[in-house]
């Protein structure tokens, strides 16, 4: 028996909050480096390469399928039809499928050719890696147990001059209900956007101000971290996409059930750094 669980990483389109990680694998499984692309692209071919690695100990089947998409209102992936300017029809992609050895890796190279001179701004795509059930004996299948397959998602973000980049940060807040910052982003450019950074969680009486908090939001000196430090973490780095305001979610850990503490956000808005502290009392 089988079942397929779909893990998509985008930096995007990570839709998870480390978009950047340069190596993503769920543990004994399937891993893509890097896990997002984004080109400039015109009238000259532009490659790139992309690696596979197989973590388990059993010979894992891959085919390799390209989409059109966007974002729903929920920051959901949405498949869209191919149209004459979207990238998925300007992608050649090598092998498109292939057996992965145990232990072993996979490099997949893809070249970008418009047909068609690319209108300004961002096009994108969604390669998609899928694992294929090896060939069995049925008998033999009843016995096993349930066998996760992986689905893992690169999203891929080509640019064409003239590029616009211009954001907004309406508002960032911190909803103490559920324990989540919010981030209303307004993104009046042409190419996706993106808030980056982190956040730290701090004892008051130990709080040492915006800058010096910084670091341990970059996770330096993460080995000596002082007292009074609660967490850290990264900012949900969700794209906003062209045209698109977008409210996106970072869910922070539990704080002790009782105390005083300051939550700080140290962050970057295309060119805007985005500095905010919040006092929580429980």
């Amino acid at each position: 028996m089988k079942k397929l669980l779909t893990a998509l990483l985008i930096a995007m389109v990570t839709m998870a909050a480390n978009v950047h990680a340069q190596e993503t694998a769920p543990p004994g499984q399937i891993g893509v480096s890097p896990s997002m692309l984004e080109l400039s692209i015109g009238s000259e071919p532009v490659n790139e390469s992309l690696r596979l690695f197989n973590l388990k100990k059993t010979p894992t089947n891959v085919k390799v399928e390209v989409y059109n998409w966007t974002l729903d209102e929920n920051n959901e992936v949405k498949l869209l039809p191919p149209t004459e300017q979207s990238l998925d029809q300007w992608m050649l992609i090598n092998p498109t499928a292939f057996t992965l050895e145990p232990g072993k890796s996979q490099v997949v190279r893809l070249s970008v050719r418009p047909p068609v001179k690319p209108d300004p701004g961002e096009h994108r795509a969604l390669i998609y890696f899928i694992e294929e059930p090896m060939e069995e004996n049925v008998a033999d299948e009843e016995k096993k147990p349930v066998e996760v397959l992986f689905k893992l998602g690169v999203g891929v973000y080509a640019n064409a001059n003239p590029v616009k980049r211009s954001s907004t940060l309406k508002t960032l807040s911190l909803d103490k209900s559920d324990n989540t910052l919010k981030a209303a982003i307004i993104n009046s450019g042409n190419v996706h956007t993106r808030l980056t950074g982190g956040y730290s969680i701090w004892k008051k009486d130990d709080f040492p101000g915006i800058q010096n908090a910084e670091k341990y939001v970059k996770n330096e000196d993460a080995d000596k971290n002082p007292e009074g430090l609660v967490a850290s973490g990264q900012l949900n780095q969700t794209p906003v996409l062209p045209g698109n305001t977008r409210t996106i979610i970072t869910q922070l850990p539990s704080l002790p059930k009782s105390g005083s503490y300051i939550v700080a956000v140290s962050g970057e808005l295309g060119d805007k750094k985005i500095e905010k502290t919040y006092p929580v009392s429980r």
